[in-house]
């Protein structure tokens, strides 16, 4: 999935853009003035609300979305940059829910919604991922997409309605609703159905209300709209602030879980469990993913322009899923392994002598940890050819052998790697 951006990604999305005339023609995608002109200010002004702020994008976002001299191409620059980095996020989430062996209930259509949709970057990613990476989503169902901006979330109607069809999911339909989401009231109508995939990407944190506020909410909403063996992806930013957010999000959604008794939704990813967040224990800390992926090549001449670099893509996020079956059924790859011998790796592997040291989060919370070994490769995954390959950001160590204190732990042994 990695390398699946290339030429004949943007060959799409350039027709697409010309087609809706936010470009005048495919060409301008190959034109370094074009792009510098009319691409590389705005991008440069939302790449520093977006990143590089602690605080709301829509405090940021709104006004210059309003007052901006040119709103046509501050559009165009949001949907050919930001958009294909939030695909990719979303469809790396739902590949790591197929690496671990998460299959589609079969026989259900596809019943999706996703809040604060934007250009329907989500939905477009759930369609990438279930491409590149199958669950067994069959090719029939819809979206239901809610936006508060009504030409953006008719942009994303448009694009996913062409995108679908690119990458095979053609009998996926979609439907818009432009409204206002607000905490304060029910995030939806009473008579709404029940979908059994729900998406927010990039919307919690323009909301300042409390975690135990925005899960009260959220659990009210998926307990009336969510059915059996549904899945629920939160993604938001990799910034600190933003991230602890979801960490708390996370932490009042189980005691939420305890106070109603809805012990059929679990988290599943990518804590594999409900233990208290090791990266809350300590107030600088904070969790993130990143993943890396080849860039479409007009994507390289904006990084090189504006001076950026998005050839890793870090994020936040958090996958549970309404469900009484064991976690263990739910995620294969995860059968056969001790809930208390399972960890993460949350930070980038380096060497130290002749061990890796890295950071791992399991049930015991999160440790500075060094290894020195050999592991067994997942059969799910392809071999590994160097049994002392580095560990990475991300893998799953099964049944390992941990020693010592939250500082300074060794593992002994790990019976598998996924």
């Amino acid at each position: 999935m990695a390398s699946a951006f290339g030429e004949p990604f943007q060959n799409l999305i350039a027709r697409f853009a010309a087609d809706q005339k936010l470009m005048t023609s495919v060409e301008d995608l190959s034109s370094d003035r074009f792009i510098a002109r009319s691409l590389i200010p705005h991008i440069e002004k939302l790449s520093q609300l977006f990143n590089r702020t602690e605080k709301s994008q829509d405090s940021g976002l709104d006004p210059y979305w309003k007052n901006s001299s040119n709103r046509a191409h501050l559009r165009l620059a949001y949907f050919l940059y930001f958009m294909p980095s939030n695909l990719f996020r979303t469809a790396s989430i739902w590949a790591e829910l197929s690496r671990l062996g998460f299959k589609w209930p079969s026989g259900r259509t596809l019943k999706g919604i996703e809040l604060g949709a934007g250009p329907a970057s989500g939905a477009c990613g759930i369609a990438a991922g279930e491409k590149y990476s199958p669950t067994g989503i069959p090719n029939a169902g819809h979206w239901a997409l809610i936006e508060q901006d009504r030409a953006t979330l008719e942009l994303g109607a448009r694009w996913a309605n062409d995108y679908f069809s690119d990458v095979g999911m053609s009998d996926w339909g979609t439907r818009t609703f432009h409204r206002k989401i607000s905490f304060n009231e029910p995030l939806l109508p009473q008579n709404a159905p029940k979908f059994n995939l729900w998406l927010m990407s990039f919307m919690l944190n323009e909301f300042s209300d409390p975690a135990p506020v925005l899960a009260s909410r959220l659990m009210d909403a998926w307990e009336r709209h969510l059915e059996e063996e549904g899945i629920i992806i939160l993604v938001e930013p990799a910034l600190k602030l933003q991230s602890r957010r979801l960490l708390e999000l996370r932490k009042a959604l189980l005691v939420e879980r305890e106070t109603r008794g809805a012990f059929d939704f679990q988290v599943l990813l990518p804590c594999l469990g409900h233990q208290s967040c090791g990266a809350l224990a300590a107030e600088e800390d904070w969790c993130h993913e990143e993943v890396m992926w080849w860039r479409p090549p007009y994507f390289r001449v904006i990084d090189r322009l504006a001076g950026l670099d998005r050839k890793t893509l870090p994020f936040s996020y958090l996958v549970l899923a309404r469900s009484n079956r064991p976690r263990e059924e739910i995620l294969p790859a995860l059968d056969k392994s001790r809930a208390e011998s399972r960890y993460r790796l949350v930070s980038p592997s380096h060497r130290e002598g002749n061990d890796q040291e890295f950071f791992i989060c399991g049930q015991d919370g999160k440790r500075r940890a060094r290894f020195r070994g050999k592991y067994k490769q997942s059969a799910m995954l392809p071999a590994n050819p160097d049994d002392d390959a580095r560990l990475q950001r991300g893998d799953l160590l099964l049944n390992a052998d941990v020693r010592g204190d939250m500082n300074a732990s060794r593992i002994e042994k790990i019976d598998r790697v996924t």
